[in-house]
């Protein structure tokens, strides 16, 4: 009986020290999904929208990544206390958008992977020296593969939603893709931006990479989401 007691007492010591453990330098708080919503309460507030007499040709050009923009990574953790979603960001993001009249000619956007941050130093630590080889491979590129035609534009309370073929290049692996894409447009003349918000959902180990594991105790799945947030100004 002492012995079944004793056992006990140490399965309960080693089940709330790895609790005490994942709470203390596991557990994360995720950010919330980059959103449209938010973007269109923050140009209510003062910024003027752009009106509907402008014509397509306003948004003809090429436009640039600019301060603001954000781009990361979305993942779900299974845990001791269940599954858990796990996020990172950075601005360090670059590239061009080249829009016609009608359709959405070219995207070309650069992630520096080496800024990647979430709410965990030791995990920010591991994807950089061990889940992706950011030494050899310091940046993800996303490249549109064709042409898209435009149901519409973009304009201040009335987003225009597309789809985009294209290529993700990550840790010295480039797959086909598709990115889901959002967009509004605000201001009018010259101060016209663009705001897109988007997503790119991927199969990790088709990148070579491994889903992060610590042995009974945190499992990462397979797959995950690339999302993104770029403010355009004219380039």
């Amino acid at each position: 009986m002492k012995k079944s007691w004793a056992f006990g007492g140490v399965l309960l010591v080693l089940g709330v020290g790895g609790w005490l453990l994942y709470d203390n330098v596991f557990a994360t708080t995720a950010d919330d999904e980059f959103s449209l919503d938010a973007e269109l309460a923050d140009r209510s507030k003062g910024e003027p929208a752009r009106t509907d007499s402008s014509g397509p040709a306003e948004l003809a050009g090429s436009w640039t990544v600019a301060d603001g923009s954000e781009a990361g990574y979305r993942l779900v953790e299974d845990t001791p206390v269940g599954e858990r979603t796990v996020t990172a960001r950075t601005s360090g993001v670059t590239g061009t958008v080249s829009l016609s009249e009608t359709t959405l000619t070219a995207t070309d956007i650069t992630v520096d992977l080496l800024t990647v941050t979430s709410d965990q130093p030791l995990r920010d630590s591991a994807f950089r020296d061990s889940i992706v080889n950011t030494a050899e491979f310091p940046n993800a590129v996303f490249a549109q593969a064709e042409s898209v035609t435009l149901a519409g534009l973009p304009a201040a309370g009335t987003p225009l939603t597309v789809e985009v073929p294209g290529t993700l290049s990550v840790n010295g692996v480039t797959k086909s893709i598709s990115a889901k894409l959002d967009a509004v447009a605000a201001g009018t003349g010259s101060d016209t931006t663009i705001t897109i918000v988007g997503t790119i959902d991927v199969v990790l180990t088709e990148f070579g990479i491994n889903p992060p594991t610590i042995p009974n105790f945190i499992t990462a799945r397979d797959g995950a989401t690339v999302e993104f947030k770029l403010q355009l100004t004219r380039g």
